[in-house]
């Protein structure tokens, strides 16, 4: 198997393919990385039957020396400022004014993929999960199982009162300086509200994906196959 890239419904795509097309597993990166950034980890969450896409952020953010990516604006001056005073923003009255173009983008990114696989697994660290736990609520995608990394609950008012359930995998480190602890526990009482079917492991840690977290995403994986 080796890496390609690609353009689905336009979106730039790190993808690497295999030979049985039955399960797709699409991870979104967080803010100011790129398709690049959660790409090392297919070799460690792989099975014979997975196929895996690595989608480009939408938005571009020059980083200096390399390019990064976004799929959403953040105040950098209150996200300084709460680090500065060891505080966190609340995120889930917050409505990122890219969201909803990011997220349609996003939903025909998915109906593209899901067209080529029998199951679709979707998932993002930081960002990428919040956009996740949004696109798991449209009833017109065909998805069977998320993984949310280091994500909190995001503009909680543009939730359905109701969605279908499915399984979920969720981490966040207890000392997180970007998202709070308390964000990711918000968005598991959300999930659970709406009979999503998992849980929250927490991890003492930062914003990352430690060796734990990839252990156990590897286990959650393994049921789709």
């Amino acid at each position: 198997m080796k890496a390609n890239r690609t353009n689905i419904a336009g979106i730039e795509t790190l993808t690497v393919l295999g030979e049985d097309p039955s399960v797709a597993v699409i991870m979104l990166h967080g803010y100011g990385a790129n398709m690049n950034d959660l790409f090392p980890l297919w070799e460690l969450w792989h099975e014979e039957k997975f196929n895996w896409y690595f989608p480009n952020g939408v938005l571009p953010l020059p980083m200096g020396y390399y390019e990064g990516r976004s799929w959403f604006s953040i105040d950098m001056e209150k996200l300084e400022k709460a680090m500065r005073e060891g505080t966190h923003r609340d995120m889930k009255g917050s409505v990122p004014p890219e969201l909803d173009t990011t997220l349609q983008m996003l939903e025909h990114f998915v109906s593209e993929v899901s067209k080529k696989h029998k199951t679709v697994i979707l998932g993002g660290f930081s960002q990428g999960a919040m956009c996740t736990s949004h696109l798991a609520m449209k009833e017109s995608l065909k998805l069977d199982g998320i993984v949310l990394l280091s994500g909190a609950l995001l503009a909680e008012d543009k939730f359905p009162k109701a969605a279908r359930a499915l399984p979920f995998y969720q981490s966040h480190g207890t000392q997180d300086p970007i998202l709070s602890i308390d964000g990711a526990r918000d968005l598991e009482k959300k999930l659970h509200s709406m009979n999503f079917t998992g849980k929250l492991h927490e991890f003492r840690g930062g914003h990352e994906i430690p060796a734990s977290v990839i252990h156990e995403v590897k286990i959650f994986l393994k049921q789709f196959v």
